[in-house]
C-alpha cells in the first residue's frame, strides 16, 4: 500500500485507489446496483432496488466516525466500482465491501480487501471480521486469500433480509 501521506483518507493499491466515500458517489453506486438484486442480497444493509435516495441514504450511514469506508476506483481511469471499509469494535471491526458485477472476476474485491488489511495494520487494529451468505462462494474466497480464517456459521438479525439469517464468520489476526 502506498499512497498520499495521510492515510486516512486515501490508500492505493497496485490497480486501485480507495478513498473515503462521499456522498456523490450515489449516482456511479445506483448506476452498478440498481438493477442487480441477485448482488444486492448478498449485502446485509443494501436496499433493493438501490434508487438513487438510497444509495444517498446507505452512504450517509457510513460516514460516522467510527466508521471508515471507502470508494473503489480504478487507478488507470478513475471510475467508481464499489465500496469497501470497517467499522464497529475498535478490538476488532467488522469488514464489508461489495464491487459492481461489470468489475467482477478481475481480482478487484481480493485486492481491496488485501489494502484495507494493510490499512487496518497501519492504525494498529489487532484483527477484524467479515462475515459471508452461504450462498455467495465468491466473496468467500475473496476473504480466505486474503488470509481471513473460516470460524464457523453466525446467526444475525438483518431486518433487510427478513431477519435472522445464518451467514458463514471470517477473522483475520493482524497483531500476535
Amino acid at each position: 500500500m502506498s499512497g498520499p501521506s495521510n492515510p486516512n483518507n486515501y490508500l492505493c493499491t497496485k490497480r486501485l485507489g480507495l478513498r473515503l466515500l462521499e456522498v456523490s458517489d450515489a449516482a456511479a453506486m445506483s448506476r452498478l446496483l440498481e438493477n442487480d438484486s441477485e448482488a444486492l442480497q448478498m449485502s446485509a444493509s443494501m436496499a433493493d432496488p438501490m434508487t438513487l435516495e438510497a444509495a444517498r441514504e446507505w452512504i450517509s450511514r457510513r460516514t460516522a466516525p467510527d466508521q471508515r469506508v471507502f470508494g473503489i476506483l480504478l487507478m488507470r481511469t478513475g471510475e467508481f466500482i464499489g465500496s469497501i471499509g470497517f467499522g464497529g469494535p475498535k478490538e476488532m471491526p467488522h469488514v464489508g465491501y461489495w464491487i459492481g458485477r461489470p468489475h467482477w472476476n478481475h481480482g478487484y474485491a481480493t485486492e481491496a480487501v488485501q489494502g484495507l488489511i494493510e490499512y487496518a495494520r497501519w492504525l494498529g487494529i489487532p484483527a477484524l471480521q467479515a462475515d459471508t451468505f452461504p450462498n455467495n462462494p465468491a466473496s468467500a474466497r475473496v476473504l480466505i486469500k486474503a488470509g481471513f480464517v473460516y470460524m464457523g456459521r453466525v446467526s444475525l438479525h438483518l431486518p433487510p433480509r427478513g431477519g435472522d439469517c445464518e451467514l458463514n464468520h471470517y477473522e483475520i489476526k493482524l497483531k500476535s
